[in-house]
């Protein structure tokens, strides 16, 4: 790969409009690497929140370490998405710098900042002992974070108090045990995801679905084959995505493909493409002109991890789209790709239009040419 963006970067310099004419290819990646950092750093002193949340995510996925100190100044932020995106982001470049922030962050003031700081301790074996004070917290997703820390540490007394939310009058807490069950993802919590799919609120059984992906058995197959059939769209795109690590699911996903819900036609393609089939990949083109941009815009996020034909040619359709979010989805997805195929991509996104964009190819280059 190296070599290809190496060959890359020598016909960029006999281009004098990129700003790179004369140059060694040495100096053309050390150039590109200081624009990328400065345009994170310049797109996180905007005043609008959500710029700097897109710079915290996108210094994330850069995977590289000097950016941590944006990183942290971002686990400070006044916008709660910012924070909770500069602490997700810390985990992929220093595991070490994340637990850092983590302790710190368990007393912000937002509940899902505190619960995502909370998880991360969850997840270090370090930490296990700090995470038992969190067990008598006055918020429930700071107590599930804390006992589905525990329970996937080994300490399976605690996953009733997990499933206890199950019952909780506020929907929102009812999905996020939900979550946590899917991310504890063993044996045992695997009858209580699935006895969720007779439930009779439609979003119950959406999230349980959804928590159970990449976890489906044979012997789910008869109630998953009658959930496809669902007359709520969202119960078929989920249950189309929690067949997809069954390959004996192939024929029942197929006719899924021409489905009237443009995001059931692209979960059943997802689901497809997850179980090594060649059906359905025309699909992803086709949703890429839907009417409605949000079913471009997951069609575009997907492409990042889907192998299939001619992945560049419609991930550079989707960039061209008019709509802000299906293009902010569609650079991630190049980030994704990655190869040398995604480099001038990238590069060429530096100058976009949109700070958001920017931001997004900024991050990703620095992580296609760390060493």
């Amino acid at each position: 790969m190296i070599v290809r963006i190496i060959g890359f970067l020598l016909m960029l310099m006999f281009v004098p409009d990129v700003g790179f004419s004369g140059s060694r290819p040495d100096a053309v990646v050390e150039k590109i690497r200081k624009t990328s950092l400065t345009v994170l750093e310049t797109i996180y002193q905007s005043e609008r929140a959500f710029l700097r949340a897109a710079a915290a995510r996108a210094a994330g996925e850069s995977h590289d370490p000097e950016l941590i100190p944006l990183l942290n100044k971002a686990t400070e932020d006044v916008y709660p998405t910012a924070r909770l995106f500069a602490l997700h982001g810390l985990l992929k470049v220093s595991p070490a710098e994340a637990l850092k922030a983590a302790r710190r962050m368990t007393d912000d003031t937002d509940i899902w900042v505190r619960s995502a700081a909370v998880e991360i301790l969850g997840d270090e074996d370090e930490a296990v002992d700090e995470v038992r004070r969190f067990l008598k917290s006055y918020d429930v997703p700071v107590r599930m974070a804390a006992s589905s820390g525990l329970v996937k540490h080994g300490e399976t007394k605690y996953l009733e108090e997990v499933l206890e939310p199950l019952t909780h009058p506020i929907p929102d807490r009812r999905y996020q045990a939900i979550g946590y069950l899917g991310k504890i993802g063993t044996q045992d919590v695997l009858p209580h995801l699935e006895k969720l799919f007779d439930h009779a609120e439609p979003e119950m059984v959406f999230y349980s679905l959804k928590a159970m992906e990449g976890k489906s058995t044979p012997d789910m197959l008869p109630k998953l084959r009658e959930l496809i059939k669902s007359d709520n769209s969202s119960v078929r795109y989920a249950a189309a995505l929690a067949m997809g690590n069954l390959k004996e699911a192939e024929s029942d996903l197929i006719p899924l493909c021409a489905d009237k819900d443009g995001m059931v036609k692209l979960s059943a393609a997802v689901a497809l493409n997850r179980m090594g089939s060649s059906s359905c990949k025309i699909v992803f083109e086709e949703l890429l002109t839907h009417p409605d941009f949000g079913v471009r815009s997951t069609t575009a996020r997907v492409l990042g991890e889907m192998d299939i034909p001619e992945r560049e040619r419609l991930l550079k359709l989707a960039l061209k789209d008019n709509h802000s979010r299906v293009r902010t989805a569609s650079v991630r997805a190049v980030g994704m790709m990655g190869g040398p195929e995604a480099f001038p991509i990238l590069v060429a996104l530096l100058q976009d239009s949109l700070e958001v964009v920017r931001a997004y190819a900024a991050g990703n280059l620095i992580h296609l040419l760390r060493p």
